[in-house]
């Protein structure tokens, strides 16, 4: 169980309120979602004596994956005060006789998000565990959210508390994190933050943040970021947006791009993109010195509605590598430049969906390329049964060495009542080799079953006629 001190009060809160919701009129709302995956795997080992004894990996026998996940998510309010709130959305995972470990599976129990919050008009208060993402990511901590709207167009924001580690609900120096990790300290770490929103005009809005993530003991510093958006229309037909952060810490900019956005006649729009990447890591992690390499690049997409029916959309991105700082043994002439391309259609008659895309990526590393094609009945109400297939092909990548790989499957989602729905899919894959080519075997099956419900204060007036 992975329930922190100050995460267990506010889901102890949210379950008295349960047992007491009856006699004292509140609202709750409770909607869960129960996930299971049927995955095969291949593992692979290398042989020294394969391919005439100049040694290779090889596949070995099919195993399987089967991690069931439940989500049950509380909230609840009408609590005697005015604008107070219990919300908790809890995870369960476990395994149905998995051969393979699946991640974190045997963590069998997770409290995502766990806080009370009390709003007001001009304010709000959200104590307890909590996920903040934003234009530096997304960041878990136990803590203090406070806002204040004084008005409409103006809101500011300070959080901070104790901080998790990144990707994880885990704490900064938890034993799963420390073993990935060997360098990183053995304090936990304190996370600060604050940020503004501002809509200086009826057709743009900014948004600022600042963030640092210090030692418990304040011996060193985690991380120092900082980042900015903005988007403004003009006039009714073209939108300009920005957005960069900033390593404080480092002193270098992290990701940046800037975007125009073109809307054109009969739902037609087209966007430009020119972008940066650079990934921003921790002071404390071993990870930076493998000095990741950044890139810069463009992007255009389009959509068409060239008929009521029928909706066409195409991008092409073009990214530049940027010259490698160090050594690696495994970026050896690979190129500088990647080209992407997209192309995608679907059409809709009736109850009936055809839906179908094409991607290529040539340059930096190696190429791939693939298509799918889906065919599905979906008639109002959210029933869909369909069938679907899939081809990909690679070449100087690793994962299925030159050959091509198929696929076919089938999906059906159906409402079982108000508020209740199912969703299920199966694919079966084959790869055939190329001529004169040898690699591993990707052949597998993944499927997946999904259940969901709500119950409670408003369960019949979701999105999509009740099931969602």
């Amino acid at each position: 169980m992975r329930l922190s001190l100050s995460a267990g009060p506010v889901v102890l809160a949210a379950l008295t309120a349960l047992a007491s919701s009856q006699a004292r009129g509140q609202a709750i709302r409770l909607h869960g979602t129960t996930t299971t995956q049927y995955v095969q795997l291949r593992p692979i080992q290398y042989d020294s004596a394969a391919d005439s004894g100049q040694g290779a990996y090889v596949s070995l026998p099919v195993t399987y994956a089967a991690p069931l996940v439940q989500d049950l998510e509380v909230s609840a309010w009408g609590l005697g005060v005015t604008g107070l709130r219990v919300y908790a959305l809890l995870r369960g995972r476990d395994a149905l006789g998995s051969g393979l470990v699946w991640p974190q599976s045997d963590t069998h129990f997770e409290a995502l998000d766990a806080y009370l919050e009390l709003q007001r008009a001009h304010y709000l208060l959200r104590l307890g565990r909590q996920q903040h993402a934003s234009g530096l990511g997304w960041y878990g901590f136990d803590g203090l959210t406070a806002a204040w709207t004084p008005v409409p167009a103006l809101r500011v924001e300070a959080y901070g508390g104790r901080g998790m580690a990144r990707a994880a609900d885990e704490s900064f120096n938890a034993s799963a994190i420390t073993a990935l990790d060997p360098l990183r300290p053995d304090e936990g770490t304190v996370l600060l933050g604050a940020s503004l929103w501002a809509a200086p005009t009826a057709r743009s809005t900014f948004t600022a943040i600042y963030q640092r993530d210090i030692l418990n003991d304040r011996s060193g510093l985690v991380s120092e970021l900082a980042s900015a958006s903005a988007r403004v229309a003009l006039g009714p037909w073209l939108y300009l947006s920005a957005t960069a952060n900033a390593d404080v810490a480092r002193q270098q900019w992290g990701k940046a791009s800037v975007t125009a956005t073109v809307l054109l006649a009969r739902r037609t729009s087209v966007d430009l993109e020119a972008f940066q990447y650079r990934p921003t890591l921790d002071l404390t992690t071993i990870w930076g010195a493998f000095t990741p390499e950044s890139h810069r690049g463009y992007a255009a997409t389009a959509n068409v509605a060239a008929a009521p029916w029928l909706t066409l959309s195409g991008s092409f991105t073009w990214r530049h590598w940027q010259p490698l700082s160090s050594g690696s043994p495994f970026l050896v002439n690979v190129g500088d430049d990647q080209q992407e391309l997209e192309l995608g259609a679907h059409a809709r008659r009736g109850d009936v969906a055809l839906d179908g895309d094409y991607h290529l990526q040539t340059g930096y590393g190696g190429g791939q390329s693939g298509g799918d094609l889906g065919l599905a009945w979906a008639p109002d109400g959210g029933w869909r049964a369909g069938f679907q297939a899939t081809a990909f092909q690679q070449t100087d990548l690793f994962r299925i060495a030159g050959s091509t790989v198929y696929g076919v499957g089938a999906n059906l989602r159906t409402p079982l009542g108000r508020g209740v729905g199912l969703t299920a899919a199966i694919t079966r894959y084959f790869q055939r080799q190329g001529t004169g080519t040898t690699g591993l075997d990707w052949n597998q099956t993944r499927a997946s079953v999904t259940f969901d419900w709500t119950l409670g204060a408003d369960a019949d007036h979701l999105d999509g006629g009740g099931y969602q």
